[in-house]
């Protein structure tokens, strides 16, 4: 797998563009570093390892998920989390939720978070639901902002599946916070679930509006 790696960073490298690559950093307030490869690119890219590594050994895969996420350019994240989740469904155990945790709490930004929580722990807890509530517990819990965030998120694409009880449960331990991301995240949930439940979102932010904040209203009402 570190050969692999190695031929991922010459892939990477052979297209890397100086002047995107800052801006790329700029966007991100400077917390990665990058090769200034635009998603289409950054695609193609990957379109080869994508298609081929899914055949080897899930340890193997592991292993390079992990391998690539230890990496300073975010390409190598991105790539990393787009191999998972083409893995996850056939490979995901139970146990495999502390590997999932330890990619969110590490490398952690809106951009890995918005695909870790609402697919890959979507596809964990389809698999084994009974271990849902207890993991929320935790993240709720917890003082990481991302934690919280993927608790939320993890409804995002829940579709007809939806718990919108328990979500409803979820965001309301989570009203209160002053942090950008939380409060987002819960007009996020709330906007996505309002295009085919308005009557049952907008009953919700009108029964909570003293306690939710300005961001989540306005982002959970943009639909109604």
């Amino acid at each position: 797998m570190r050969i692999v790696l190695e031929e991922i960073r010459s892939a990477f490298e052979s297209a890397k563009n100086e002047e995107r690559r800052q801006q790329m950093s700029d966007y991100m307030r400077g917390q990665f570093d990058y090769y200034g490869l635009v998603s289409p690119i950054r695609r193609e890219l990957s379109k080869p390892f994508l298609k081929e590594l899914p055949k080897e050994p899930k340890a193997d895969l592991y292993l390079l998920i992990e391998l690539l996420w230890q990496q300073p350019q975010r390409e190598f994240h991105y790539i990393a989390q787009e191999l998972f989740f083409k893995i996850a469904k056939k490979t995901l155990e139970k146990e495999d939720l502390a590997f999932i945790e330890s990619l969110i709490i590490r490398n952690s930004w809106w951009d890995t978070i918005d695909f870790l929580a609402p697919k890959i722990l979507k596809i964990y807890f389809d698999k084994f639901p009974q271990e849902r509530n207890a993991w929320v517990d935790k993240c709720v819990a917890s003082d990481n902002i991302w934690l919280k965030r993927s608790s939320l998120l993890l409804h995002l694409k829940q579709k007809d599946d939806a718990d919108i009880p328990y979500m409803f449960e979820t965001i309301l331990r989570l009203v209160g916070s002053t942090e950008f991301f939380i409060n987002k995240a819960i007009g996020w949930l709330l906007r996505e679930y309002s295009k085919k439940h308005p009557e049952v979102i907008e009953d919700f932010i009108e029964e909570h509006r003293s306690k939710l904040s300005n961001l989540s209203i306005r982002e959970g009402s943009k639909y109604l």
